[in-house]
């Protein structure tokens, strides 16, 4: 049954503010080790940031996911959107929510069950599904669970029904994994939830449609720190106890690791065979049960391992995962080791329930990463199963590594990680067939939580060995009571504290349970009720023990918390030999002094001979917060669930979404402060929805206040323009509050505003930070002719409409002709225009507006208040899961004015690298920290907008002072560099082929010099790029056997400290960069001489600014001739 994690009851509040993140790498940059050495080299040949590459939007140019409905979203570059209903489906509308830089699309028949639970919320979050490369699938995968035990039955019939295809069953979890082809989805989703799109059910055999989703996976110093060299000693290694691996493969021929292997079965579907060609796995593996016979000894090295092959290079399917779980479980594994993660959800996902279920069945321990997105409240699932042993990371002098996922738990607010072990800078065993050659090939350097797992999963095992009864629990228990605990730490980063096998073999005092998280305390607190919690501390030792107890424990300032917020009785305790004794700890946090917030710490249990149980302890004495009432009244007046609502922050950082209620009642937790109220609620009315959207600006939180979110109060909207032939294509109605650095916003689109309304809850006063957003796209009555376009948006700051009506007239627009050009035959464009207000990038959805190539448009744009506009325009071939976006431009925004007409061509090259106007901080090549980020368009155009091409394959090279530090396939790279001041070499190359004519081999090689940076603030770097603005007609051709000039310019990324150019070469070559010739460059102005036979020209260029920092590019194929 698919429930709520925890043993506590959980407030609304602390279910919800948590922000939703995107999903963890578990090693953050793997660097070979160098020959001999017991720590990582700090710069080498590299592999590649794990699963880096080509996934963004901005990485790309456009990408289109199709929901489980049908229908389909594509995101442009910029995260610009827009919505295509599937077959069938035009007169849907959809709800939109974007939390900064994460979106969700909900097409209304959808939200009920979505907001019931019989949906994953991930199934219409665009985001997750691009992170996922889902777009670039030809099916969609699912993970459906029953109600029923016999699930294969159930989902074999459904599955006749739909064409959908069951790839496995997956019994820990009474459910079938089935991939349905984007093709079938409409049906699927009209075979799952019935015929009628205005009273969508589910079946009631089925429980849980969830998305098949995909987790990321995450030896010298770090062994002798967890104290195995003392176990060895003893004579614990491991000996008879079998470890599986769930990773990417292990490598059996690595010596460290031959004979090693008892078991090995892959569920990566054919995806991949059976070696290791991510390297992660093996890693792992010698790091859990290393024998040391080459070079790395694991913690364990008597261990056997089972090679459970759950992840390829793209990641690891969920249903790969659960099914080698079962298998490794069923194949005697006392413990199991998972070096990987994903976000977490107040809800039990299907691993979670995996978890439980397997280790209740088959008393398995499964040691799991606890992510690697730093920050408070960032620990990932599984790990945050209760059953799992949650592991973080620290280095090698016991601080948290910088990367390492802390709690406390989404939902209940609960203790994790468990504990830590080391996780920076790990050199274990690699891999042959997990890249290129490397000096001393047999060890690389990996740093993550993923690292730290299999130090703790070797433990288990070394404790398995000495009592070969223990149970799971106990084994969790025993390795969390001999942790060492940093007092500098908080537990939500530690947990019990720092691994240490070696004390967990002499320790006989265990602590049940091992931590304690006493919930949340409600504000004010004078008369709070004091909370108890029982203690059992077990003794499997041959003598009496006696304990001194104690509470060490502070508050969020660091502070210890005032005497009396936490008290044990007894003070002391006896427990017999083979005995228990149970204490009592009290959390009282009744007073009106003292911290406010999490209070944390430990509870010690000291014995004479100084050996203590560290046990973790937490307590939320609540901020002072107060009890928000929403009611949702739909259009009759009736309580409603069919609202997607969400609570922003105008003064704080909280984005609190609404759960879901049947009666449309809810009660929420909020803290003090100043927010927007809002909402999108639909309803039926006759046989359609109508959706209102309603938004109370300012809602002061000073006391406890109740907020009725009501249908009714929409008005209509009523917008006009001067072609009485128009037909209106595209609405949107949008709320959104700009504040704290973040953007969030919840809105509706659909083709007319007939079914929808817009309307302020409580009084008209402005509130600094909300905005709305009223969009309008009208077309040609004749949907063949797109010829013309109004393209129109209304931004109010600070208040919300009830009601709207424009009739927009011939002065109030500014009129631009827009001139289309492509480069291969028969392709089709598509145009997207959004607004912005000047501080924001963040815009609203687009209509999609396609047209065949070459083209010209007259496209009218409104110019109210403080509105910019952004565009893009993409170049498309093929169509379905062939489509292929050949060249993705964004212009920067422009402010129009009205009553003026503007000229503006696109699409016309040189398409090459470009650095000029970046939208975000963090563009195009920055670096912030001892991190480079890079991901500079390399198919920009002749004008300097920014492009990208979805068939492009690139690679990123990085050299530091002449020797190698990264090489990674595509065109996005978070490169980690040391600190220290060095000459680099920055080198980004991609390639295309057909359908592409143009640009087919691009380069771009920067040199600069470069440091630390200092703050949270990216520092763009000093490079530049030559554009080349050659006249040439709508295909991209000039005429053969001329002689004549291009404009050639460089620009420097903005606010990078570039110099001004100071030397500029260019060559020319009309064989594909076969030979090349100097070109004369004057005043701006290349001169060539076009052979008279038809063909192509390529173009290379270096340049050097004032401060020595150089470019040189290449375009093999910039433009054709004849």
């Amino acid at each position: 049954m698919t429930g709520i994690k925890g043993r506590h009851t959980m407030n609304p509040l602390r279910r919800l503010t948590r922000g939703v993140t995107s999903f963890a790498l578990l090693f953050a940059i793997a660097v070979p080790g160098p020959p001999g050495s017991a720590s990582a080299a700090p710069v080498g040949p590299s592999t590649p940031a794990a699963f880096s590459g080509a996934n963004t939007p901005a990485a790309t140019g456009a990408r289109t996911v199709t929901l489980i409905t049908g229908d389909r979203v594509t995101v442009s570059a910029e995260q610009k959107t827009s919505v295509e209903p599937g077959p069938g489906r035009a007169e849907i509308q959809f709800l939109t929510r974007r939390i900064a830089d994460r979106l969700h699309v909900i097409p209304t028949d959808a939200l009920v069950l979505l907001r019931s639970g019989r949906l994953d919320e991930r199934l219409f979050d665009v985001t997750a599904l691009l992170e996922f490369g889902y777009d670039r699938r030809a099916d969609l995968p699912l993970l459906v669970t029953y109600a029923g035990t016999d699930a294969r039955a159930q989902g074999q019939r459904q599955a006749a029904r739909t064409g959908a295809r069951v790839v496995r069953e997956l019994p820990p979890v009474h459910g079938l994994a089935v991939v349905v082809d984007r093709t079938g989805l409409p049906g699927f989703w009209t075979d799952l939830t019935g015929p009628l799109p205005t009273a969508r059910t589910m079946d009631a055999g089925i429980r849980t449609v969830w998305l098949d989703g995909l987790r990321q996976p995450t030896l010298a110093e770090s062994v002798p720190q967890v104290g195995a060299p003392a176990a060895w000693a003893a004579g614990f290694d491991g000996t008879g106890v079998t470890v599986a691996v769930l990773d990417t493969g292990i490598d059996e021929t690595h010596a460290d690791l031959a004979g090693q292997v008892t078991g090995a079965r892959n569920f990566t579907d054919g995806t991949e065979d059976d070696r290791d060609i991510v390297g992660h796995g093996t890693h792992v593996a010698s790091t859990v049960a290393g024998s040391g016979a080459a070079r790395f000894t694991g913690v364990a090295p008597g261990a056997r391992l089972l090679d459970g092959k759950v992840c390829a290079a793209g990641g690891c399917t969920e249903s790969w995962i659960i099914a080698g779980m079962q298998w490794a479980a069923e194949s005697g594994a006392q413990v199991v080791n998972m070096s990987l993660t994903g976000p977490d959800s107040p809800v039990v996902d299907p691993i979670e329930q995996a978890v439980g279920q397997l280790t209740d069945a088959h008393d398995t321990l499964f040691v799991v990463a606890a992510g690697n997105v730093p920050g408070v409240g960032t620990v990932g699932s599984p790990s945050t199963a209760d059953a799992a042993l949650a592991v973080g990371a620290v280095s090698k002098t016991d601080q948290l590594a910088g990367f390492s996922s802390q709690g406390p738990r989404v939902g209940d607010g609960a203790i994790k990680p468990d504990l830590t072990a080391p996780g920076l800078d790990i050199v274990a065993a690699r891999s042959v067939d997990s890249g290129p050659e490397v000096p001393d090939g047999s060890g690389i350097s990996m740093s993550g939580t993923s690292m730290a797992t299999p130090h703790v999963a070797g433990a288990a095992a070394i404790l398995a060995q000495r009592q070969p009864d223990l149970p799971a629990a106990s084994l969790k228990s025993a390795l969390m009571a001999a942790a060492r605990p940093n007092p500098e730490l908080s537990v939500f980063a530690q947990g019990a504290g720092r691994l240490d096998v070696a004390r967990a073999l002499e320790q006989r005092v265990t602590a049940d349970p091992p931590s304690l998280s006493f919930g949340r305390q409600a504000w004010p607190h004078d008369d709070d009720t004091p909370v108890s919690r029982t203690v059992s501390y077990r003794n499997d030792g041959t003598a009496t023990v006696t304990l001194r107890l104690g509470v060490r424990a502070t508050g969020p300032d660091g502070n210890t918390v005032p005497a009396g917020m936490f008290e044990v009785t007894p003070a002391t305790v006896t427990v017999p030999a083979g005995g228990t004794a149970d204490v009592t700890v009290t959390a009282d946090t009744a007073g009106s002094g003292g911290p406010l917030g999490q209070l944390t710490g430990h509870l010690t249990a000291t014995a004479a001979n100084g050996a203590g149980v560290p046990t973790p302890l937490a307590v939320d004495r609540e901020v002072e917060s107060y009890d928000v009432d929403l009611s949702h009244l739909g259009q009759g007046g009736e309580p409603t669930a069919g609202y997607l609502t969400m609570l922003a922050g105008l003064d704080n950082a909280h984005a609190i979404p609404v759960p879901a209620a049947a009666s449309g009642a809810v009660t929420l937790r909020v803290p003090k402060g100043r927010y927007s109220a809002l909402s999108a609620i639909t309803s039926l009315s006759g046989t359609a929805y109508l959706t209102s959207m309603v938004a109370q600006p300012e809602l002061d939180v000073s006391g406890e206040r109740g907020v009725v979110l009501d249908a009714r109060l929409g008005k209509p909207l009523s917008i006009t323009v001067p072609n009485s032939g128009a037909r209106q294509v595209f609405s949107e109605l949008a709320t959104s509050v700009l504040a704290a650095g973040r953007t969030v916003e919840v809105g509706t689109l659909g083709s007319t505003f007939d079914r929808m309304r817009v309307g302020r809850i409580g009084p008209d006063q402005p509130a600094a930070g909300f905005v709305s957003r009223i969009t309008a796209t009208f077309a040609p009555g004749d949907p063949a002719d797109q010829s013309y376009a109004y393209l129109l948006c209304w931004m109010t700051e600070q208040r919300m409409p009830s009601g709207f009506s424009r009739a927009v007239g011939t002065a109030d627009l500014a009129t631009v002709r827009a001139d289309h050009g492509h480069e291969s035959s028969g392709s089709t464009g598509r145009k997207l225009a959004w607004s912005v207000l000047p501080e924001s990038v963040m815009g609203g959805f687009a209509h999609a507006m396609t047209f065949a190539l070459p083209s010209t448009r007259t496209e009218y744009y409104n110019t109210d208040g403080r509105t910019q506009w952004f565009r893009a325009v993409d170049e498309m071939t093929g169509s379905g899961a062939e489509q292929a976006y050949l060249t993705s431009l964004v212009a920067p925004p422009i402010t129009y004015r009205a009553g003026q007409s503007y000229q503006e061509q696109w699409s016309r090259g040189v398409f090459g690298p470009t650095v000029a106007t970046p939208p975000y901080e963090h563009q195009w090549v920055t670096r912030l920290g001892d991190t480079l980020y890079v991901q500079a368009p390399l198919y920009g155009d002749g004008v300097g907008r920014a492009g990208f091409s979805s068939i492009a394959t690139g690679r990123i090279t990085l050299e530091r002072d002449g020797a190698p530090v990264a090489e990674l396939d595509g065109l996005y790279g978070e490169l980690t560099v040391p600190a220290e001041a060095g000459a680099y070499r920055l080198t980004m190359s991609a390639e295309r082929g057909g359908p592409a004519t143009l640009s087919t081999r691009v380069s771009v090689t920067w040199t600069f010099r470069s440091g630390h940076v200092d703050g949270q603030t990216p520092v763009r770097l000093p490079v530049s790029t030559v554009r080349f603005s050659p006249r040439v007609d709508s295909d991209n051709s000039t005429p053969a056997g001329q002689t004549g000039t291009i404009p050639v310019s460089v620009t420097a990324q903005p606010e990078s400290g570039a110099g001004a150019n100071e030397r500029l070469n260019v060559e020319v070559s009309y064989d594909d960069g076969v030979s090349w010739a100097p070109a004369e460059v004057t005043a701006g102005q290349a001169v060539l001489r076009h052979p008279a036979a038809p063909g192509y020209v390529s173009l290379r260029a270096s340049a050097t600014d004032t401060a020595g920092n150089t470019v040189t590019q290449t375009v093999i194929r910039a433009y054709k001739i004849g």
